[in-house]
């Protein structure tokens, strides 16, 4: 079965419709319910129970796709529930799904705050173009992340592993498992903008 989580966003594709989005609400072992906003209901028209669909989970893991079948719908809930199935392909070759994006953050080293801007991050590091480049590859840095774009203000140790002409990449080495989920719902909202 996909490793889907609640707060997850799901891709529907049938050859009836266009694309169709949605939230899942619930999981259990064998099914997930997912919730649409009324802008998808001209598309959940077409649909049936039974109908086969494909897929595509966006998780903290990049987007898994399965094929499934909808088991039951409530159009005046706008919620419809679909087979959990099992993964079929990966569509993101990573670890973690990557969004690349631009906002500022803060970089600390030796107690010293260095302005940055990202490039892209994941749930597993960071891509930055550092205001001084006073760093070194090994160096141990804290990621400062803002609550701008995270709900809440992230510290996060984490070591630069690359430099890839002045920009850098840092691989988190202490992270917490709630700021881990808070980078990858950031990333699979702005994928899924």
């Amino acid at each position: 079965m996909i490793e889907a989580k609640k707060g997850q966003v799901i891709i529907i594709k049938n050859p009836k419709i266009k694309n169709l989005e949605g939230i899942i609400t619930a999981v259990s072992a064998d099914r997930l319910r997912v919730y649409y906003t009324k802008d998808f209901q001209p598309e959940m028209e077409k649909l049936q129970e039974g109908d086969s669909i494909l897929a595509d989970v966006h998780t903290a893991f990049g987007v898994k796709s399965m094929k499934s079948t909808i088991m039951s719908m409530s159009r005046s809930h706008n919620e419809f529930t679909v087979e959990n199935s099992e993964v079929i392909q990966i569509a993101q070759k990573r670890e973690f799904v990557r969004s690349c994006v631009n906002f500022r953050f803060f970089v600390k080293t030796e107690g010293k705050l260095i302005a940055s801007t990202s490039i892209d991050i994941s749930a597993g590091g960071i891509k930055f173009l550092p205001d001084e480049n006073i760093f070194a590859i090994g160096d141990v840095v804290e990621i400062k992340l803002l609550s701008e774009e995270f709900g809440k203000n992230l510290t996060i140790e984490a070591q630069i592993i690359n430099n890839i002409g002045k920009n850098l990449v840092a691989k988190y080495t202490k992270i917490s498992e709630y700021d881990r989920d808070k980078i990858a719902g950031f990333c699979v909202k702005t994928l899924s903008k």
